[in-house]
């Protein structure tokens, strides 16, 4: 471990400074005054001090440690493994050492029996109770692991900014506390819960205007080659030169492309008022990313700036699958609380000033808008849309969009057996 040990505030005072001082002090004064008895018990308590500070000093240096997590994507209901793996690299072996780290935000994730939850009231940084375990006698030049199981309860990203080691002497007096480099600690991500939509809207336009199947199409400037009619051929695929030359009926094969790819902005801010709405429309938006990406189709996600990302726009394409845009939207949390002493009203959405990327809005393709009331849209991304290409998703009041010319849909019609609102 590189970075420095300092003693812990669970430490004892009588092996402090100040206590250490004030035995030094009485064995003094008791010597001076001729009391063997005090002169005894000061000189007992100021070398066993000095031996669990020496002791407690010590018992850290050359330990090394080891996290591992395999399975660092998951899905509620999931489960994976987080292993611990301890070794001391030293002849002084080690009594007892506790282990602390962070706990999930928002509970996302529920470790096992074996850590114990706790709140440091001293440290100010983390809003989150702390997380602890206790790892058994490590003897000399002796390696222990410790498999932990976590399960996955809810859409959240774990980052396990903290992991401190903390151990001492036999008699637990002297504590030392020694941090583990955050690089590396693993990061999880907890995505939204699946849920089983309806793709049609998406596809059908696809399937009804090109040549092929789940939206996509040959390019007839690009010839890969040719091959003997089949039943069941487009006859307009018939190379009708080598026909007339009696070479059989060849039929054209072209290279097939991809048509334009599909962009969806979540305006997550407006959602403030209503964190339920919002985990339901994640979970349907993450849902209908996932049956893309199986369907070949390329997606782009715009994200405004929240807590944790910058306003930034993912794609998925081609080999790329759809896992960095579940991460993002696994972490995402709109970046402004709701002011619980102003004034709101149930059906006014709460909108605030963030930006949206500038590539948000693409220049070809297809537009959907996720926002929770289509009476009120972001002013500066509408601008910049093509309302032609742009199909507002929302939660309630699709009849406003429509009078201001947006076509608008029920993001509840996704689901399968939903209806709109």
């Amino acid at each position: 471990m590189k970075s420095d040990s300092k003693h812990s505030k669970s430490s004892s005072l009588l092996v402090s400074d100040l206590g250490l001082a004030a035995f030094a002090l009485g064995f003094v004064l008791s010597l001076r005054l001729k009391s063997v008895l005090t002169a005894g018990l000061c000189l007992f308590f100021l070398l066993l001090g000095l031996v669990c500070r020496y002791w407690s000093g010590r018992v850290t240096n050359q330990l090394s440690f080891h996290i591992e997590c395999r399975r660092t994507r998951l899905f509620p209901g999931q489960e994976t493994a987080i292993s611990y793996e301890v070794t001391n690299n030293k002849l002084l072996p080690l009594i007892w050492l506790e282990l602390s780290q962070n706990g999930p935000d928002k509970d996302c994730l529920l470790p096992d029996e074996a850590f114990e939850a706790y709140d440091v009231p001293y440290d100010a940084d983390h809003t989150v109770p702390f997380l602890r375990q206790s790892f058994s006698f490590i003897g000399s030049f002796q390696t222990l692991r410790v498999d932990s199981r976590w399960t996955a309860q809810r859409r959240g990203l774990y980052i396990i900014d903290r992991l401190v080691a903390r151990s001492g002497d036999g008699f637990g007096l002297s504590q030392i506390e020694r941090p583990l480099s955050a690089r590396e600690l693993p990061m999880l991500a907890v995505y939204p819960r699946p849920a089983e939509v309806d793709l049609s809207l998406f596809l059908r336009p696809q399937w009804d205007t090109n040549i092929g199947s789940r939206g996509w199409m040959e390019d007839n400037t690009v010839l890969k080659g040719n091959r003997e009619y089949q039943p069941g051929d487009n006859w307009k695929h018939i190379n009708w030169r080598m026909a007339a030359r009696e070479q059989g009926t060849p039929i054209n094969l072209y290279e097939s492309i991809q048509p334009h790819g599909m962009r969806f902005i979540l305006d997550g801010e407006s959602f403030n008022s209503c964190p339920d709405e919002l985990e339901s429309v994640l979970e349907i938006l993450a849902s209908v990313l996932m049956g893309l990406s199986d369907a070949g189709i390329n997606c782009s996600l715009s994200l405004p700036a929240s807590k944790r990302f910058p306003a930034m726009t993912l794609r998925s394409s081609g080999a790329n699958s759809v896992d960095d845009l579940l991460l993002h939207i696994a972490g995402y949390d709109p970046l402004a609380e709701l002011d619980e002493t102003a004034q709101q009203t149930p059906d006014t959405p709460v909108y605030l000033p963030s930006a949206f990327p500038t590539d948000a809005v693409p220049r070809t393709g297809s537009i959907f808008l996720l926002t929770r009331s289509g009476a009120e849209l972001p002013q500066r991304l509408m601008r910049r849309t093509p309302m032609g290409k742009c199909l507002i998703l929302c939660s309630e009041a699709t009849e406003s969009a429509e009078r201001l010319g947006v076509r608008a849909l029920s993001i509840n019609t996704l689901r399968k057996g939903g209806s709109a609102s």
